[in-house]
């Protein structure tokens, strides 16, 4: 677990599940790519065409299939670097129908049902794609928390935002945007799209690309090839989320203003930024990395630009 409360862990793993998917590996099939965006468009009464209207999302899967993972290392390299994912488009722009809520001040039960709202908002822009790739996205389940927990993924006892490969759920810690200073308790969609990143590790992982990473991480000679490995997936994360933002900030209300405070909450986030040192870069990446990942999610509805794996080392750091 990481040792401080403001980073966003992301991604946390039990070994015994990676340990199985290396040995039984498994690939997509049936895949295809390309594809329009989305299926039964509709005109609002605004003039707004929105994408795949005729959509409607899975309840949360509490007992989803196991991980996608590689049977080699060659593989594991191939599914990073050239995922049948990069191919396709997300569904843009699209019509999330949730209403706003004070990620601050409201009950944690509040928090949780809105949360897991948001989870069909982003599994209208994201199942299509990963479908399409010949992979199955289910529906993650969106826990809030308020006190230590225990997960499959073990204790959470921080401010965090996470992941859980073990269980495939998402978690969330009700003060975390206090906790984050810096201005993210007042900026709109702040919770939304720091979530949107956590269910980016959810597509890596349903797509196999974020078992993939961890064999190539724990395959590295030094640790410095170690934290590129994980850069490279966090900042893809981030660029997963911005691909989210950009598909619903119309239906959302999120303008020019609104999106670049949402920039300056991923620079926020960066490594050298939480830790005050000027240029450091951990297992995120700094600030600069990760708000310009962000930004190229949401320019763009082509999931493709989101391949960190083939960028620079400097693009990632």
């Amino acid at each position: 677990m990481l040792a401080t409360v403001l980073i966003i862990a992301g991604i946390l793993f039990a070994a015994s599940l990676l340990r199985g998917l290396l040995d039984a590996g498994t690939r997509p099939t049936g895949g295809t790519s390309g594809g329009g965006g989305g299926t039964g468009s509709q005109t609002t009464t605004t003039g707004t065409t929105y994408a795949n209207e005729d959509y409607t999302p899975p309840p949360a899967d509490l007992s989803p299939s196991s991980l996608p993972g590689p049977r080699t290392l060659s593989a594991a390299e191939q599914l990073v670097t050239d995922n049948p994912l990069y191919a396709q488009p997300v569904v843009t722009p699209t019509n999330c129908a949730m209403g706003p809520l004070d990620m601050v001040n409201s009950s944690r039960g509040a928090m949780q049902t809105h949360l897991n709202d948001l989870m069909g908002c982003l599994m209208r822009v994201y199942d299509e794609p990963v479908t399409q790739a010949g992979f199955e996205m289910p529906r993650p389940p969106v826990t809030v928390y308020d006190q230590p927990i225990t997960t499959a993924c073990g204790d959470f006892n921080e401010v965090n935002a996470a992941y859980c490969s073990g269980d495939q759920r998402i978690y969330y810690a009700r003060p975390l945007l206090e906790a984050l200073g810096s201005g993210a308790s007042t900026t709109d969609y702040a919770a939304e799209t720091i979530l949107a990143h956590e269910f980016g590790h959810a597509v890596q992982a349903r797509t196999a690309i974020l078992i993939s990473e961890k064999v190539l991480e724990q395959q590295a000679g030094t640790e410095a090839a170690a934290m590129d490995y994980s850069r490279r997936t966090e900042v893809q994360a981030d660029c997963l989320a911005g691909l989210y933002v950009g598909s619903v900030a119309q239906s959302q209300g999120l303008g020019n203003a609104e999106l670049a405070r949402l920039s300056g909450l991923m620079y926020n986030l960066g490594d050298d930024v939480l830790s005050g040192q000027t240029g450091y870069s951990a297992s995120h990446g700094t600030g600069d990395a990760r708000r310009a990942w962000f930004e190229r999610g949401v320019s763009t509805p082509r999931i493709g630009t989101c391949n960190a794996f083939t960028a620079s080392a400097d693009a990632v750091r």
